[in-house]
């Protein structure tokens, strides 16, 4: 089989900086009631002028300078995004258009915050099949724009951001070694916007007001993702014949610092071994495993030779992991 892995890394954030003191002028809430219950400092908010498309075309901009290519090198665009531009059409169309991707097919993918950890799966296994040498996967969200900004338990908990990666053929044992994914649709009512959809149309006679908003069970999450996040990790392992002593560092989703820290003990693992900057940003959904990953590799934490599993959790209900040797 073909060794696939990643060549290039991107990421972008709005410049808008939105701190726990700020949400204190729009609901009841305090900084040390979100940042001991979350983990989290600051998010960034995208202007109203731009879309997630915006974000994704800086994200992967990035990603294709470090990998050295030119957009119409890129022959498969996968984004992974839970807040699209327009419901349809694809907004991995829109992105290609917009970044100039002449040679390439584009769609979306849907597993919320699990979206990027799926995404980089799927386009690990075209990479070397006819057609397809350079695949570009992207997670990009604006999940500002989906909240209710009176809701205190779900709109200080996210920010706005994207990252990418390039991934094509590289050196034999190197790479993408294996994923490891899984889905319960019994629980996605645990995270959902419920209305927009054709079950319930906005101003159909079922919608009420509210409901074009994303809502989540916090209590149901805590207690689904305290045990995908770990069960990911180390399911992908055996999976590809590693064992958790050879891990380097783990990158999970960036939801909240306890989810993490309960996710770290249950592997037996001290939190030196993960990567997290979710105090900086919030939880940015699909795109918190790239932009983290390429902070980790920016400050170094990742080199040659590094084995890193990411790891992602969310609605749907979705969760899974990816095993990388560096």
């Amino acid at each position: 089989m073909v060794s696939v892995g990643i060549i290039g890394l991107g990421s972008y954030v709005p410049p808008h900086e939105m701190s726990n003191e700020d949400w204190m002028e729009f609901v009841d809430t305090s900084d040390e009631w979100i940042t001991t219950k979350t983990g989290m400092k600051k998010r960034r908010i995208a202007s109203p002028d731009v879309c997630t498309s915006d974000l994704a075309v800086e994200a992967c901009k990035q990603a294709l300078k470090n990998a050295n290519l030119l957009p119409k090198d890129i022959d498969l665009l996968i984004l992974a995004t839970s807040s699209p531009d327009v419901p349809l059409s694809s907004t991995a169309g829109i992105i290609q258009d917009k970044l100039g991707c002449v040679n390439c097919a584009a769609f979306d993918i849907n597993a919320v915050c699990a979206g990027w950890v799926h995404a980089l799966d799927i386009g690990s296994r075209f990479v070397g099949t006819s057609g397809y040498e350079n695949v570009l996967v992207v997670g990009s969200e604006i999940y500002s724009r989906i909240l209710n900004w009176k809701d205190r338990a779900t709109c200080v908990l996210f920010g706005d951001g994207a990252g990418a990666a390039v991934l094509s053929k590289v050196k034999s044992g190197d790479g993408i070694l294996g994923s490891w994914l899984m889905s319960d649709g019994s629980g996605s009512s645990v995270i959902e916007i419920p209305s927009g959809g054709v079950r319930t149309p906005f101003n159909s006679d079922n919608f009420e007001e509210g409901q074009q908003y994303f809502h989540m069970d916090g209590r149901a999450v805590w207690d689904f993702a305290i045990e995908a996040f770990p069960q990911a990790v180390t399911n992908a392992l055996s999976k590809v014949g590693k064992t958790i002593d050879e891990v380097d560092l783990i990158i999970p989703h960036q939801a909240n610092i306890n989810i993490i820290k309960k996710g770290m003990e249950k592997l037996g693992l001290d939190m030196e071994k993960t990567f997290t900057n979710l105090h900086k940003y919030g939880n940015t959904a699909g795109a918190s495993v790239p932009i983290a990953m390429h902070e980790a590799m920016d400050k170094g934490l990742i080199k040659e030779g590094s084995l890193v599993v990411t790891a992602a959790f969310g609605g749907g209900l979705a969760w899974g992991a990816n095993v990388i040797q560096f």
